[in-house]
């Protein structure tokens, strides 16, 4: 398999594997930068910001993976990169998750049993 276009598929690969990931979390992601930032347009900052973020990060390690990569088989590669997207979505969303909890409030328990 020719490598340019080897190293094509495993971008877009990465590219749609965030995409769906994305998907999945808008609505919840924009609910929760809704309640914790001070306002709308700062909201739609982190909102964007992260999905940037959660593109790039698997992306550039599925790049860096295939410079390095010794795997002559064209399987062997694309595992290799899945695992880097994969990686790299882990890593961004963990650091995400990591950040939006610093903002979790949880209820106050009553004073009073029943």
């Amino acid at each position: 398999m020719d490598r340019l276009f080897l190293l094509f598929a495993e971008s877009l690969t990465s590219i749609a594997v965030s995409l769906a990931v994305l998907y999945v979390l808008s609505g919840p992601l924009v609910n929760v930068l809704g309640r914790i930032c001070p306002d709308e347009q700062a909201a739609v900052f982190w909102l964007r910001y992260t999905k940037v973020m959660l593109v790039i990060a698997p992306l550039l390690l599925v790049l860096m993976v295939d410079m390095v990569s010794p795997f002559r088989d064209p399987i062997d590669s694309l595992r290799l990169a899945l695992i880097a997207i994969l990686g790299g979505l882990l890593i961004g969303l963990h650091l995400i998750g990591k950040r939006l909890k610093q903002f979790e409030t949880t209820p106050q328990k009553s004073g009073h049993s029943s």
